[in-house]
């Protein structure tokens, strides 16, 4: 095990004959950034700690306050960190020409979840929605690229990319509460196929 320092000041440490090493604060915001993340592929962020948090990065707690703030504080900058995460995954997914609509849903699926469930429960702990608008500014962005592919999407493919968006986090936040079935689900996806989304014909390949 490894004992490091941050800006020269040691972390403290209840064991002895530690090695110690330098790490730069930059590196250890990334650390407990990637730590609370993978931490939240298991549990909620209600169960999560930030003795659990520190555990998982190599840290010091106390490290989580100087950096952070508090445990609420330390949620919202990670679920900016999987917003810029979502994007470039999608960006390049997207930029291979490869993926027809039902895979960009699938996709929208697997990088968003973990995030949607984050921004849930900071609702519930009355975190204002300002917080999240930039990150999820970056992911419909991204998403608009596979309507229009330039560096500067049109005002219809970021329509379409916010259209998109909302459905996949609709429907992991709030679809459940509804009951529906698949057959049901998959006529929503349907209408979502049809409504005029300009998706380019060789692309909407169906299930």
């Amino acid at each position: 095990m490894i004992c490091y320092t941050i800006c020269s000041t040691p972390l403290q440490s209840t064991e002895s004959g530690l090695l110690t090493e330098k790490i730069s604060r930059a590196d250890a915001v990334g650390r407990f950034l990637s730590a609370t993340a993978s931490l939240l592929r298991s549990k909620s962020p209600k169960e999560l700690t930030l003795a659990d948090i520190a555990g998982e990065a190599g840290l010091v707690q106390h490290y989580i306050h100087r950096f952070f703030g508090s445990r609420i504080d330390l949620l919202i900058e990670v679920s900016d960190f999987l917003a810029s995460q979502a994007s470039e995954a999608l960006q390049t997914d997207i930029s291979q020409n490869t993926l027809s609509f039902d895979q960009l849903l699938d996709r929208c699926r697997s990088v968003c979840t973990l995030r949607i469930h984050i921004l849930q429960y900071l609702a519930s702990e009355r975190v204002p929605v300002t917080h999240f608008q930039e990150g999820n500014r970056e992911i419909y962005t991204s998403i608009a690229g596979f309507f229009d592919p330039s560096h500067s999407p049109s005002a219809r493919a970021l329509s379409n990319g916010i259209v998109i968006f909302a459905f996949v986090h609709a429907e992991i936040s709030l679809l459940p509460t509804l009951g529906l079935n698949m057959e049901e689900l998959d006529d929503l996806i349907s209408l979502l196929r049809v409504a005029d989304l300009n998706t380019p014909p060789a692309l909407m390949a169906v299930k």
